[in-house]
């Protein structure tokens, strides 16, 4: 994972508004930004996904409504010197596409499906199954 990881992952503090969640990730052609404490622990992560159902869903303001009232928790996390294999099959174990990357409590990298499967396109039928069976 540690190969593949992307590095600059965008992080935000817990009291931060969603349209600055959705601002990070448009300015930055990325659909996760991961929550974390003043030692960058990862507290949570909000994804399209939870803007979506968590904020457009169910009307909620973006300006007035914070990322640790929305972001999933808790989170599925790997650590740097794992396989691909082994991120592809947490993935879809857990049905997430975003894994950030931990090492000694902190977060140093984010891996997502998309990276997996432009690494080695014979992950795709594992995402494709794993879409299958979340609905």
């Amino acid at each position: 994972v540690r190969d593949v990881m992307t590095v600059d992952v965008k992080t935000a503090p817990p009291d931060t508004t969603v349209s600055d969640i959705l601002r990070i990730m448009v300015e930055n052609n990325i659909g996760s930004v991961v929550i974390v404490g003043p030692r960058r622990e990862v507290l949570g992560i909000v994804t399209e996904r939870d803007l979506i159902r968590k904020v457009l869903l169910k009307g909620l303001n973006p300006r007035e409504t914070k990322a640790e009232e929305i972001m999933s928790k808790p989170v599925v996390t790997i650590e740097p010197d794992a396989s691909i294999q082994e991120a592809a099959n947490l993935m879809k174990e857990k049905g997430v596409g975003h894994l950030p990357v931990v090492e000694n409590g902190r977060v140093v990298g984010i891996i997502a499906e998309g990276d997996i499967i432009l690494l080695a396109p014979e992950f795709l039928q594992i995402f494709r199954l794993k879409r299958e069976w979340s609905g």
